[in-house]
């Protein structure tokens, strides 16, 4: 058996030409299914299986996957020293990613495991506190990028925590700020806001800087006072020490610029402080960070920061309404992932969420809708079903289904993908977390277009679709509530939902109350003329115009709400046609034929242009140009932009 694993260690590593010629791919294959089927009737030999290179392991680990012998690699992938092996094995990353989420889908609570075998490792004082921190980090980065954030913030507590009982040197300082790194990414992801407040907190301290995000400096950024100047940024990571995640000591001390004040890491942490913001609806904070942290880029920067920076700023920009630098930035960042890591890995997926996300907000809901399907597919093959990623895909899915089928009433599709993606959250997370808000919305939207668009009486159900609509509306409101109090925009976007829906049930001066919440608050946080608040006076008008005789004051709101979409979106805007519909009705209803005609006039012009942007086609993925890094900041940081 040794000699058998010897030779599979020696095909594994022979040289480029040579596997082609004289090894058959089919041969290592063949050896590797052998070797995994006599393991799973012996189950021994397990010590000598380890002393063959981290290729060649891996390669039996996913080979134990592909023959479902999945309760043999649950017991080779549990144990913590297993699984370091792994996570230092840089080429096995996707590779391991599957058969952990095999793993875990075949009723395992591996992730759990591992957290607890590592605080455990941790309380037990076997090994340095250095190689405990370094395994810290790479675990919570790994069961983040997973997905896995409840276990990912349980390791990287415990890692920050030995950092902070470390003196504290600018290497420990270092390390502590990537772990802060890494908790803000998995404690915004997973809406733990109070969490994710102390651990920006803690970074800003360690940064120098003040909370006060309109006083950012502009110049690179000091550190604080115990550092010395291997502690500030520069324009290039030149250190050959410093690979992300794993941080040596000799490099914090050999004064390099390239150490833990490195543009790379700060641009990270910026970008974190980005997404805090962003999932907290403060979106003048988020495109500020976002913009810092494009900045801090450098042609030298690591490709995944790269498009991970360049995806938070295409979002802020998008949120914001700067759609041309959205444009830029999300394509670059689709594009950019998928010549590093190939169309089908996770990491491109994430960014064709965003590119789908930047589509869907300039009316292009057609594209959106096949840049989401994409990346749902490549989400559910690396991930399975079992995961939040998946969820999320699913839900926006189903939103850009609702919105492509506004018109046609088509929504059984999109109440599918919004079940599925309630249900994987209900499997992986608390009742009362936030996380489900969104998804609950979306189904509580889709309900109420179905139970309009039945013929009254067809199907005695339809007055409870509503009801449930109301229930979910409620609910998501409810959690948003808790997650952010009233001043949020998310809880604006409920009340304006729940007004939409009492339109809907004839309950007409709830309606006014809900939708006059909503524009209070979305005014007071975003501005008079942003598209939430132009949407919002939309609905109102509508209420006005259709249930509640108005008409006046319907019209005013019309044309408020005609004047924000043109500002924002051109006179090809799709949500145009209902107020140039309501203004037809409110002229007619007014007597005023004239301006009825004018409008009719108007809107058949809309029409038109419609057509015309049907047939305009977007690049298609992969046919993006993509800019030079310095290029795309130019373009960014331009005065008129």
């Amino acid at each position: 058996m040794k000699r058998v694993l010897w030779y599979i260690a020696k095909m594994a590593d022979a040289s480029p030409p040579l596997p082609a010629k004289k090894i058959p791919e089919n041969l290592y294959e063949l050896c590797l299914t052998n070797l995994v089927n006599f393991w799973y009737k012996s189950k021994c030999y397990k010590k000598v299986l380890r002393l063959l290179p981290d290729t060649v392991v891996m390669d039996v680990y996913y080979k134990m996957l592909q023959e479902k012998k999945l309760c043999i690699l649950h017991t080779e992938l549990s144990e913590l020293d297993v699984f370091e092996r792994l996570l230092r094995f840089a080429g096995c990353q996707l590779k391991l990613l599957e058969c952990f989420q095999a793993v875990i889908e075949h009723c395992s609570k591996l992730s759990t495991e591992l957290a607890t075998a590592y605080v455990e490792k941790c309380n037990a004082n076997v090994r340095s506190r250095n190689s405990l921190i370094q395994l810290g980090l790479r675990l919570g980065g790994f069961l983040n990028e997973a997905g896995w954030y409840a276990d990912a913030q349980t390791v990287l507590l415990k890692c920050r925590s030995l950092c902070q009982a470390q003196p504290q040197s600018t290497y420990y300082k270092r390390l502590t700020l990537e772990c802060c790194h890494r908790l803000l990414n998995t404690q915004s992801a997973y809406c733990c806001f109070p969490a994710a407040a102390e651990t920006y907190s803690l970074a800003l301290k360690l940064l120098g800087i003040t909370e006060d995000v309109a006083e950012l400096p502009e110049c690179s950024f000091s550190v604080a006072e115990t550092c010395d100047v291997a502690s500030q940024t520069d324009g290039d990571i030149t250190n050959p020490c410093e690979r992300e995640g794993e941080i040596s000591e000799e490099c914090c001390r050999c004064g390099s610029t390239g150490t833990w004040g490195s543009s790379s890491l700060l641009a990270r942490l910026c970008k974190e402080f980005s997404s805090l913001f962003f999932v907290r609806c403060d979106y003048g904070a988020a495109y500020m960070w976002s913009m810092r942290a494009l900045k801090l880029l450098t042609p030298h920067t690591p490709v995944k920061i790269t498009i991970e920076v360049l995806r938070a700023c295409g979002k802020a920009c998008v949120v914001k309404r700067r759609f041309r630098g959205a444009g830029l930035l999300v394509r670059h960042a689709a594009a950019l992932a998928r010549a590093a890591y190939g169309p089908r890995h996770p990491r491109h997926a994430a960014a064709l969420l965003d590119l789908g996300f930047y589509l869907l907000n300039v009316d292009c809901v057609l594209h959106s809708v096949a840049v989401y399907e994409e990346a749902l597919a490549a989400l559910s093959a690396a991930f399975g079903r079992h995961s939040l990623h998946v969820a999320t895909a699913q839900e926006d899915l189903a939103y850009a289904l609702y919105v492509l089928e506004y018109s046609s009433g088509r929504f059984y599709k999109a109440r599918e993908h919004a079940e599925r993606a309630i249900r994987i959250i209900q499997n992986l997370v608390p009742p009362d977390h936030l996380l489900l808000a969104s998804a609950k919305r979306v189904k509580a939207l889709i309900l109420e277009e179905i139970a309009l668009d039945t013929p009254a009486r067809q199907d005695m159900s339809e007055p409870s679709l509503l009801e449930e609509s109301e229930a979910l509306h409620k609910a998501a409101l409810e959690l948003s509530m808790l997650a952010f109090g009233e001043k949020n925009v998310q809880t604006a976007k409920h009340y304006g939902n729940l007004g939409r829906l009492y339109q809907s049930m004839h309950k007409f001066h709830d309606a006014e109350t809900m939708h006059l919440k909503a524009i209070a608050i979305k005014e007071e946080l975003l501005g008079p003329e942003d598209y939430e608040v132009g949407l919002s006076i939309g609905h109102l008008a509508s209420l006005y115009n259709y249930h509640m005789n108005m008409h006046r004051a319907a019209e005013k709101l019309y044309l408020r709400s005609i004047h924000i979409s043109v500002k924002l979106f051109g006179e090809r805007y799709s949500g145009l046609e209902y107020d140039y519909r309501g203004l037809v009705h409110v002229c007619t209803q007014l007597k005023r034929h004239d301006a009825a005609a004018h409008y009719a006039r108007v809107l058949q012009r809309w029409q038109q242009l419609r057509e015309k942007s049907k047939a305009e086609q977007q690049p298609a993925l992969g046919d993006e140009e993509v800019l030079s890094l310095e290029e795309l900041q130019a373009k960014l940081f331009a005065p008129n932009d």
